[in-house]
């Protein structure tokens, strides 16, 4: 079970920097040694370094994994089988009609893989709240898609979707790979090329789509 974190936690640590930062301005101002002024650059320049990650924690980009993603041949027993990869869930009211159709009157079969969208700042913390969230999307595409009459299993992925895919399709021999993301969604996959650079690496067909979208 995912251990829980509290939300007020980042929160927590900028109040406490902010106190421990002030007080060593006040020490340098005061006391009477350039040791007091050293360390109030390391630290000072620390905290920027910090800033940084926490920005492009919040601004990140995907990651262009060079992971092959060749599935292996499915069995030729009549079944459809789809790897999808979500940043969102509730994809199947927006897939069930493509999926019919790629099935085409066949039993289907899905393998879900939610990739865990954390910061790199949030992989060096151990901050496991993107793993909470991929747990979300997880459960909310398996119980769509079981509603549906599909059978379907799935597990967190790694947190670049190129890698995330190139997992599943290690464990499971689909006929197609589909990534579904959210139309405002953070992670925008289709603007960093995710799904062209799958398109091109992929031995099986790719498809794109997109939860939300007017």
């Amino acid at each position: 079970m995912l251990r829980k974190v509290p939300v007020e936690f980042g929160a927590v640590l900028m109040v406490a920097a902010a106190v421990v930062y002030g007080a060593l301005v006040y020490w340098a101002a005061t006391a009477d040694s350039s040791l007091a002024w050293i360390l109030l650059s390391l630290v000072t320049a620390g905290l920027a370094g910090v800033a940084g990650l926490v920005y492009a924690g919040r601004h990140r980009h995907p990651a262009t994994s060079d992971a092959p993603l060749q599935a292996a041949p499915a069995p030729d027993d009549g079944v459809y089988r789809v790897l999808i990869v979500v940043d969102s869930g509730n994809t199947l009211e927006v897939y069930r009609d493509q999926l019919v159709r790629s099935a085409a009157g066949r039993p289907t079969q899905a393998f879900v893989v939610a990739p865990a969208l954390s910061s790199r700042l949030g992989r060096w913390t151990g901050d496991e709240a993107a793993y909470e969230d991929a747990a979300g999307r997880l459960d909310e595409t398996l119980a769509a898609l079981t509603a549906s009459g599909i059978d379907a299993r799935g597990h967190i992925g790694a947190h670049d979707p190129l890698q995330a895919a190139a997992d599943g399709l290690r464990e499971f021999p689909a006929d197609a790979l589909v990534f579904a993301t959210h139309a405002k969604g953070d992670a925008n996959w289709l603007e960093e090329g995710v799904v062209e650079t799958a398109r091109r690496r992929c031995n099986v067909p790719v498809e794109h789509v997109v939860v939300g979208a007017e």
